[in-house]
């Protein structure tokens, strides 16, 4: 876990750089506290929230120069959720002498890299307003994030190594392998099995604990086609293992942990979370087959079946967040209905745009649902045509993003139905 802060500044322009993240689809604003009204009943702009930020520290206290306190916060790749990482920062802050009741507070969420990581936007003044202490800040900071994570360690690797034990698993090797996706190194030293994180031993198990519980089982024949099925569907949309591996988490929750080198591994398990149930990934899909990845090039033809893909996992998928999962796969986004690559652009089927567009507009209405009932009220003596019409031609216009802060789901107006994808192996099915 690392906790770095950033540089400060007069004029808040942490802010602009977070909503900008935000316009993009790559971040989204986890907290919104004691900004008064802002964004209370209406939309907000980054320039409404710097001016509140700036109001508040000079009423309080004038004397200080370079007010805003901006932090990052990440973890390595997906170890802790950002609900978690939420939490610590919270802890953080209050030891940091900023938790304060009134304190105003901006949280955004990060999907930018491959590690969870979030955003923290604050004043240097206390609601009191005395200056907030900065003597030794990054020496004070590390101290704080190390207490922190210190305390909740322990209790973690306690939690990881009673979850693994409910596993069915006829290996050490593969109940090493289940603490191993959630993030510990494991060895063998004295009779024990040593549990690691962040360069330290945190916890230790006898070996021959972990052999009582060792069992012999067959894995359920349709399962393990299930899971070739999607190695091989998902194999052909990714760029390499590390992403193959990222998605397969997200998507089903089955993580894969290869063995040996970063470059050269000689073999992978396949850790079924949803059936708890660890396999030798050899036995599902031989590793040579497995990593037989496509070029950048080669992938981008199968953008239809990526997006046909996702709507039919999600039917209610925003561009927003399709935009997201095109980016970390393929490094490219949708744009007025085009998927950019370069220079060139591909053009959306009519259905994929037709799909977008309408999730897009339940999105935006979803989020502002007192227009629905003005609508309502306004409109009560027309007919339900007319009241449609009204509706759509109140709501069918695309926002000016360029002013609009995190709040306004409008963005996705820039796109995207799909009713085909029926694999042998559903991935719906093998969720189940």
């Amino acid at each position: 876990m690392i906790a770095t802060i950033l540089p400060s500044s007069t004029t808040f322009h942490a802010v602009d750089y977070n909503e900008r993240k935000v316009s993009e689809g790559v971040a989204e604003l986890l907290e919104m506290k004691n900004f008064g009204f802002i964004g209370q009943i209406d939309s907000y702009t980054p320039d409404q929230l710097k001016q509140y930020l700036t109001k508040y520290t000079y009423r309080h206290n004038q004397r200080i120069k370079s007010p805003q306190f901006h932090l990052a916060i990440s973890c390595r790749g997906d170890e802790y959720s950002y609900e978690q990482l939420l939490d610590i920062a919270h802890q953080y802050l209050k030891e940091m002498g900023y938790g304060e009741e009134g304190q105003p507070l901006l949280i955004y969420a990060h999907h930018d890299t491959d590690n969870h990581h979030l955003h923290i936007v604050t004043s240097r003044v206390a609601p009191d307003g005395h200056k907030i202490d900065d003597h030794h800040e990054r020496v004070h900071s590390q101290e704080v994030i190390n207490r922190i994570m210190g305390e909740n360690q322990q209790q973690r690797a306690s939690e990881a190594v009673k979850n693994a034990f409910d596993y069915k698993f006829d290996t050490l090797n593969q109940f090493r392998a289940i603490l191993e996706s959630s993030g510990y190194e494991c060895y063998e030293k004295d009779g024990n099995l040593c549990i690691k994180r962040d360069g330290h031993v945190i916890d230790t198990l006898l070996l021959t604990t972990i052999q009582q519980h060792l069992q012999t089982f067959e894995p359920d024949e349709r399962r393990r086609k299930q899971l070739r099925a999607i190695l091989l569907k998902y194999r052909d949309m990714t760029a390499d293992k590390e992403e193959l591996r990222q998605l397969m988490k997200q998507k089903f929750g089955v993580d894969l942990v290869f063995h040996g080198s970063k470059d050269k591994p000689y073999g992978y398990t396949i850790i079924d979370h949803q059936n708890k149930t660890v396999l030798k990934g050899g036995d599902v899909l031989k590793l040579k087959d497995l990593l037989q990845f496509q070029p950048k090039a080669e992938r981008l033809h199968r953008l239809d079946e990526f997006i046909d893909a996702m709507l039919e996992d999600n039917p209610d998928l925003t561009t927003r967040e399709l935009n997201r999962m095109l980016r970390r796969q393929f490094g490219t986004h949708i744009s007025k209905g085009r998927i950019a690559y370069g220079d060139d652009f591909i053009d959306l089927k009519d259905y994929q745009l037709q799909a977008l567009k309408a999730n897009d507009l339940k999105a935006w209405m979803n989020a502002h649902p007192e227009l629905e009932h003005q609508s309502s009220v306004s409109h009560g003596h027309n007919t339900e045509s007319s009241r449609q019409q009204q509706s759509d031609s109140r709501h069918l216009r695309k926002p000016t993003i360029s002013k609009e802060g995190s709040r306004d789901q409008n963005r996705e107006w820039e796109v995207g139905h799909n009713t085909r994808y029926n694999d042998i192996d559903d991935e719906q099915q093998l969720k189940r």
